[in-house]
């Protein structure tokens, strides 16, 4: 067994699916699939559970990942920190970010800051969904995140930045497009384009909770994966929809947003870290989001 395979087996765990894996760490998978041939061969354990489409970790593959996980994670930790030291510098700060979220305003503002003041400090961002990045600190793939509606945990910091509203998606010439606002009232029974529950359980709860309050009873059409897809339908004529505000800085054509008044919804972006955290980066990171 080596540190080569290792990562095999996690960017196969990751991917659940070899084909995927191999584009990412590119790798032929005929190739990826005989070295995890030969890692389970070697454990003499079957690490994956093979489906119809892709694979899912068996058992004994869960508690392998583990392990791994942690192996890679200090060894990624102690190359980072040796080299810092060789070259001088101060380390390594890894943050996830909500894609939508980091167009404009606080986010790239403190970013660019950041690197302007910590020249040395090697900074690596990665756009995950909310969920993801709550997973992705736990397991410590980042040191924190910019993320949407943070969960109550004694183990995470929250660190709230600034809330977001939620605006009226409609096609450009629809009966809406011409109006500077609209009361949530008049969205009753209008064919509304939603997403599912999975991608934002609190952010969904909270909007139909908010739509349920003003006694309005939606006619929900269709649920996508993302507000990108639900633009791309409103652009049809499918319905409306209820995105983050922050879709203005990347309005496809044919889409007007627009204010609803009695609909208190939003959603709160917050800095979410590992409270027992060890990052002099994110220390200093902290400090200058504070101020």
């Amino acid at each position: 067994m080596d540190l080569r395979q290792i990562r095999y087996f996690i960017a196969v765990a990751e991917d659940e699916h070899f084909g995927r894996a191999s584009e990412r760490i590119h790798i032929a998978q005929p190739a990826l699939s005989r070295q995890i041939q030969l890692l389970e061969a070697e454990l003499g354990v079957t690490l994956f559970d093979r489906l119809p489409r892709g694979v899912k970790l068996s058992a004994a593959g869960r508690t392998f990942r583990e392990h791994c996980s942690q192996i890679l994670l200090n060894l990624n930790h102690a190359v980072s920190e040796t080299q810092a030291v060789a070259r001088g510098e101060a380390g390594m700060l890894k943050l996830g970010f909500i894609e939508v979220a980091a167009w404009n305003g606080i986010i790239p503002e403190t970013i660019m800051e950041f690197r302007r003041a910590n020249p040395g400090v090697r900074l690596v961002l990665s756009a995950m969904t909310s969920l993801n990045q709550i997973d992705a600190v736990y397991d410590g793939r980042i040191d924190a995140g910019f993320l949407y509606n943070p969960p109550v945990d004694a183990a995470l910091t929250v660190q709230p930045v600034t809330r977001h509203a939620v605006l009226l998606a409609v096609q450009a010439g629809s009966e809406f497009a011409a109006k500077k606002s609209v009361a949530v009232s008049e969205l009753a029974g209008k064919p509304l384009i939603s997403f599912y529950r999975r991608e934002s359980p609190t952010y969904y709860d909270e909007l139909h909770r908010g739509l349920f309050q003003a006694g309005v009873a939606v006619n929900i059409v269709h649920e996508a994966e993302n507000e990108a897809e639900m633009l791309a339908l409103v652009t049809t004529g499918l319905g409306i929809a209820l995105v983050n505000e922050c879709q203005r800085w990347r309005m496809p054509d044919g889409i007007a947003l627009i204010p609803v008044r009695g609909l208190d919804v939003g959603l709160n972006l917050a800095l979410v870290y590992r409270s027992n955290h060890s990052v002099p980066a994110l220390s200093r990171f902290l400090s200058l989001l504070r101020h």
